[in-house]
């Protein structure tokens, strides 16, 4: 699955590839990738693992203000995330 790739690239290129796009360029492409919740969700838990990263939340706040993503991607990680904070 493309989304299933994409997540596999992006922890890859944060782990263990030279710096050849910068990691939040990774990021970017992650969260583009995710087509359903539960991919987001591996997603956050993945970037969980690393205690220096920021909470997915902020970190798609923080690109949203820099422009660096859309509001239609945004809006739907978002609500994504929320949606799965409300179900817990």
């Amino acid at each position: 699955m493309p989304e299933q790739e994409s997540m596999r690239t992006f922890l890859i290129t944060m782990t263990t590839a030279p710096r050849l796009m910068a990691p939040e360029d990774s990021l970017i492409d992650a969260l583009r990738g995710c087509r359903s919740r539960e991919r987001l969700l591996e997603l956050r838990d993945s970037l969980l693992q690393n205690p220096g990263n920021p909470p997915l939340f902020d970190w798609i706040c923080q690109l949203l203000a820099a422009r660096r993503i859309s509001r239609g991607l945004a809006a739907r990680l978002l609500n994504q995330l929320h949606s799965a904070v409300l179900e817990r």
